[in-house]
């Protein structure tokens, strides 16, 4: 059973008197207190509530692979904000299908990177081939999608750090937020570090 009923009955009437506003509802969510909390706690607290069912502070583990992308491109000032559209093909290593997939001539069985702006939409329209997934996503527990998932396993591997020192994509956001340090964040190396560290975090 859930651990917060009236919670759930709070916001089934609040869902409804905004008129099934979904944004509304979002909105409310992603804004409380609650979720905007850090992932401090005290021994009395993990002791009387080790699995934070009561929800007293955030979560301690990393952003998902897309979160993780989205994350980069926004504090780069890359990110394509555009909602709907079709699929994007973002930076993938040359031919990651050799081999893999069936070299006929229909569509899917070739990966024709995007230009301009596509490339920098969000994680979500990425073009994603069941039996090839996207390697860096992969890389940082993105299911592959043959079968469904009810939860995704965390790992911490040395090959998440290298994906983050090397992707194409990780290192055109990291020269982009340099260039946005130096022109937003003011004259010297540590109003820059503060202003860098802000957007992060």
């Amino acid at each position: 059973p859930p651990t917060h009923p009236e919670l759930l009955d709070w916001l089934a009437v609040e869902f409804i008197e905004s008129g099934w506003d979904v944004k509304h509802l979002i909105r409310l969510i992603v804004t409380s207190a609650t979720y905007c909390q850090d992932s401090k706690s005290t021994t009395k607290l993990n002791e009387r509530d080790p699995e934070n069912r009561l929800l007293a502070r955030g979560p301690r583990q990393r952003l998902t692979a897309e979160m993780l992308r989205d994350q980069a491109l926004a504090l780069s000032g890359l990110l394509v904000q555009d909602v709907g559209g079709p699929p994007v093909y973002p930076y993938q290593p040359s031919n990651l299908y050799s081999n893999i997939v069936v070299a006929a001539d229909y569509p899917g069985t070739r990966y024709t990177e995007s230009t301009g702006p596509a490339l920098y939409r969000r994680s979500l329209y990425t073009f994603w081939k069941r039996t090839v997934p996207q390697p860096t996503l992969a890389t940082f527990d993105a299911p592959d999608r043959e079968v469904c998932t009810a939860r995704r396993l965390k790992t911490d591997t040395p090959l998440q750090a290298l994906a983050l020192m090397n992707d194409t994509i990780q290192l055109e956001c990291a020269r982009k937020l340099g260039e946005r340090m130096m022109r937003e964040g003011g004259t010297s190396p540590g109003p820059r570090l503060s202003f860098a560290f802000e957007l992060a975090t």
